[in-house]
C-alpha cells in the first residue's frame, strides 16, 4: 500500500482538537512511541540524499506492542511504499535485522495522539527534540499520484485552518538524524 502524507510544523493543538471533533473526528489518548531506524549495512545517504527507491526500516516500541515497517521511498519524503507487521519480540527482530545487515542509524521518541476522518488518518505528534507538528496520511493504490494526494491532503488542512506554508519535508528520522546524535 502507498502512504501519502503532508507534514506540518508546530500547531495550536487544542484549537485544531476542537476543528477536527467538528469533523467527526475524535483523537486517542496519548501514545508514546520510540522508533528506531535502521538502514542497511547502517548506511545514511537515506538520511542526507534520499532518494527513490531508498528502504529503511523500524522498529516501533509502544508500551504494551511493537511493529515492523518498512519503507521504500517513492517520489519525495512523505510518499512511500509501506508493509506494516505487530512483532511479538523487537529484541529479536532487532538481533535478525542486525543479523541481515540491517543496523540501526537513527532513534525518534514522540508522543502521539491520533485520528481517523474519512479516507485520512491524521497525528499530532510532540517530537523530543524537534517541536510539535501535525501530519495528514492517505493510504492510495500504488499508482496514484502523488501530487494529486498532496493537493487533496493540503485542502483538508486548509479546512482546518492550517497553512501549507508550514510544510516540513523531511521525515522526523531524517530531522533527527542532521541534527546529530
Amino acid at each position: 500500500m502507498r502512504e501519502i502524507e503532508v507534514k506540518l510544523k508546530g500547531s495550536n493543538f487544542e484549537e485544531l482538537e476542537n476543528k477536527l471533533k467538528e469533523k467527526g473526528c475524535m483523537l486517542s489518548e496519548p501514545i508514546s512511541q520510540h522508533d528506531t531506524i535502521y538502514a542497511l549495512k547502517g548506511s545514511t545517504n537515506e538520511f542526507s540524499q534520499a532518494s527513490e527507491g531508498d528502504v529503511v526500516i523500524r522498529i516501533r516500541r509502544m508500551k504494551d506492542k511493537a511493529q515492523l515497517t518498512l519503507k521504500q521511498q517513492r517520489s519525495r519524503e512523505g510518499d512511500s511504499m509501506e508493509y506494516e507487521t505487530e512483532v511479538a519480540d523487537p529484541e529479536a527482530m532487532h538481533k535478525i535485522l542486525e543479523t541481515l545487515s540491517w543496523y540501526p542509524v537513527v532513534e525518534v521518541r514522540k508522543v502521539r495522539r491520533k485520528g481517523k476522518f474519512g479516507s485520512y488518518e491524521v497525528c499530532l505528534d510532540e517530537v523530543e527534540r524537534l517541536g510539535t507538528f501535525v501530519e495528514l496520511e492517505k493510504l492510495c493504490e500504488d499508482n496514484a499520484d502523488p501530487e494529486m494526494v498532496r493537493e487533496e491532503l493540503f485542502k483538508e488542512l486548509e479546512s482546518l485552518g492550517l497553512s501549507r506554508n508550514d510544510e516540513e519535508t523531511r521525515g522526523y528520522d531524517t530531522q533527527v538524524f542532521q541534527l546529530g546524535k
